[in-house]
């Protein structure tokens, strides 16, 4: 597209949501009513209608997230579907109608169906200068996180804010509503957030842009949105059990629909029936079942165990209460507040709603690419060999710097600046739950620098000194240098073994399951120093560090005997 065509688009300026909201409150109208949005894990509600306390229920689609507010407001219905961040901007429209908002249940988590879309100049998170996201959809927040998290100033990127999530099915009209046009039509706009079949046609195919790509997507950071419902509290208030039904109905077709798709074979009218009615519902099209079907493979459903995690904070970094504070933080550092707030819960008894339910209880782990610790280790160590520089890998999407001691073997998770460092990777390796970490760790090679120095000019005085600090009968070799460097990276080996291991023993006693296949240490000697020629010793001690980095390496060919558990 243009130019002249680009500057049709409906581009918008940002403000607080409840100033796009005109209705008033009125009573709910409308129990029975509840809304959807186009995304995988509503197949579960839909499901939720067949039989029990949704038998009946009117289930209508709405992805303009301000229209579904006013919705629930003029009592059209009680309930609010989104996802945590977009709920948390709308509290103050219904704070300012007099009653608030009670979050009541999480569907799901996004697990791929969210990607971020980069141009073929940014080669990591950090070149992203401009982004295009729909206003008040599920993708500012995980645009500021990602941004953030990557040492960005977030203030400091320009968004691009449009009405609509997706490019329209039917072609674009007289005006550009969406992100993914934007993007195709403005090549000065860095990066877009978009679901994944826009994600395809930007990046594949003949009308693709030119040079785009998939820089990352919720596969990664599969922790990182959170769909909920929520209801007007004074509904809460006056039917509480009405509510609690609405919530058992929704854990129990969880579980149906698990058990559905696992025998959809030998219950192929049954999962039929149900992919086609959510199909006409969700995308508006019976025959689109192919695309529903991948919707729901891109939703991660969190059952019962999954929301005793979300509002317990039970074996996870990501609970509801964490996720509010940060998404709080995020918006403010953006520039877009909405205020410090803890936001109404149900406080539902789990134990009680888990009655007669199969998965009650499941502990749930997000698998590595790598079958077992072997492949792990020769797979990342073969992909560090072909791509050594960190700066030059767009797999890698985060990365920080732990210092060493000089000569320092165990590391004590005790300690209150290891302790920071861990509470930081244990957030991202929980938040960015479809990634690798790898640990690394780097040796001090002064010494074998001057050493080879020192051979290549047949500098006797050098050599000699180096004689005395390694303690040799004789005058350093050649074969002394190779040495040396084998040693630095034996000690360096062992250093990240043992630092990844106080790490996994410091998430074990916080309560995070992890699969130990995606933490991989690898030591890297003295091969990718911060400074070539450390010749001060803060330069040297900046050169014996470890570094932890998320990598995306489903990128590798891990071969056919992997079982890849998405």
């Amino acid at each position: 597209m243009g130019t002249a065509f680009a500057q049709k688009a409906e581009i918008l300026e940002y403000k607080p949501l409840e100033t796009a909201i005109k209705s008033g409150i009125k009573p709910v109208s409308n129990d029975k009513k509840i809304p959807v949005i186009a995304w995988g894990a509503d197949v579960a509600t839909k499901l939720a209608t067949y039989s029990g306390a949704l038998a009946g229920a009117e289930l209508y689609r709405e992805d303009n997230f301000p229209v579904q507010v006013s919705n629930c407001l003029s009592g059209n219905s009680p309930y609010l579907r989104g996802t945590l961040p977009m709920i948390l901007q709308a509290r103050k429209a219904f704070q300012d109608a007099g009653t608030d908002l009670v979050v009541i249940y999480q569907l799901s988590w996004s697990n791929g169906g969210d990607c971020l879309v980069v141009r073929d100049s940014v080669k990591s998170i950090k070149d992203i200068k401009s982004v295009a996201v729909q206003l008040y959809g599920p993708h500012e927040h995980p645009a500021i996180k990602v941004i953030q998290d990557a040492g960005v100033d977030p203030a400091k990127v320009k968004f691009y804010y449009l009405p609509e999530l997706a490019a329209p099915l039917d072609g674009a009209g007289d005006k550009i509503v969406s992100p993914p046009e934007l993007f195709e039509a403005r090549d000065d706009i860095d990066a877009v957030w978009v679901i994944s079949p826009d994600a395809a046609a930007l990046t594949e195919g003949d009308f693709a842009v030119k040079g785009a790509k998939i820089l990352f997507t919720s596969k990664q950071a599969s922790r990182i949105i959170p769909d909920v419902y929520a209801v007007r509290k004074d509904y809460f208030d006056a039917n509480k059990s009405k509510v609690e039904s609405f919530v058992k109905s929704l854990l129990k077709a969880e579980e149906d629909l698990r058990d559905l798709v696992s025998a959809k074979d030998s219950k192929s009218a049954e999962y039929k029936k149900l992919m086609s009615e959510s199909a006409e519902l969700l995308l508006g099209d019976a025959g689109l079942v192919g695309d529903t079907e991948g919707m729901l493979s891109e939703a991660e459903l969190v059952g019962h165990s999954g929301n005793v995690a979300f509002f317990t904070g039970q074996g996870t970094t990501r609970s509801m209460e964490t996720l509010t504070e940060e998404i709080q933080v995020a918006f403010e550092k953006a520039g877009r507040g909405i205020g410090r707030f803890e936001m109404p819960v149900a406080g539902w008894d789990w134990a009680a709603l888990g009655a007669g339910l199969k998965y009650a209880g499941e502990v749930k782990i997000t698998k590595s690419v790598f079958k077992n610790p072997e492949q792990a280790q020769q797979k990342v160590e073969e992909f560090l060999l072909d791509n050594p520089e960190l700066s030059e890998r767009d797999t890698a999407l985060f990365d920080f710097n732990v210092p060493f001691a000089a000569n320092q073997e165990t590391f004590d998770s005790s300690s209150t600046d290891l302790q920071n460092y861990f509470n930081q990777a244990m957030g991202m390796v929980d938040t960015y739950a479809g990634t690798t970490m790898i640990i690394e760790a780097h040796a001090d090679g002064y010494l074998l620098m001057r050493l080879r120095q020192a051979l290549k000019n047949n500098d006797k005085e050098l050599l000699g000194k180096i004689q005395r600090v390694l303690k040799m009968s004789s005058s350093p070799t050649e074969q002394t240098a190779t040495l040396l460097e084998r040693s630095l990276k034996t000690k360096s080996a062992q250093r990240a073994e043992a630092l990844r291991d106080a790490f996994v023993g410091f998430c074990k006693t916080k309560g995070l399951a992890l699969d130990d296949n995606r933490i991989v240490a690898v030591g890297r000697g003295a091969t990718a120093p911060v400074f070539e020629n450390a010749d001060t010793p803060n330069k040297r001690a900046e050169n014996r560090r470890g570094v932890i980095i998320l990598e995306r390496l489903e990128v590798l060919e891990v071969g056919d005997d992997v079982e890849i558990d998405f």
